[in-house]
Order: C-alpha cells, then structure tokens, then sequence
C-alpha cells in the first residue's frame, strides 16, 4: 500500500486548494485544509492521513519529500 498526501487545488475555476490523501494512486479524501502554523509535517500529514481512515504507519515519511509548492496559499 502506497499512501500519498498531496497539496493541491481543488476544482478547475475554484482557485482553492487543500491537501488529499492517495492510496495506491487513489484519492481517498480531500480536505480544504493546511498545516496549523507551526504545526510539524508531519504530524499534519499522520493526522490527515487518520482522517482518511487509513493507518499513519503506512505512510512513508522517510522515504517522502516535502516540497513546497506554488498554488500561491503557503
């Protein structure tokens, strides 16, 4: 199982954007939602991932590579 949580928009024309979690290059869930300022990645990304109803231990943060992106809300 490969578990994903990506930035990106939401919608075509919306210009919102948010985090979606990926299971095997399936979108599982996406929210309207970032880190808490301050908040570490990857404990937002453990706690999306949960709110997906998958198990953070399957994700790969080691393994990952945060980047920072340009929808223009960070």
């Amino acid at each position: 199982m490969r578990i994903l949580v990506l930035h990106k928009g939401y919608g075509c024309d919306t210009g919102c954007c948010g985090h979606a979690v990926e299971v095997d290059g399936v979108e599982a869930k996406f929210k309207f939602t970032h880190p808490y300022k301050g908040e570490d990645f990857r404990a937002f990304a453990e706690r999306i991932v949960r709110e997906a109803g998958c198990d953070p231990g399957d994700l790969d943060f080691e393994g990952s590579v945060v980047v920072m992106d340009t929808y223009g809300c960070w």
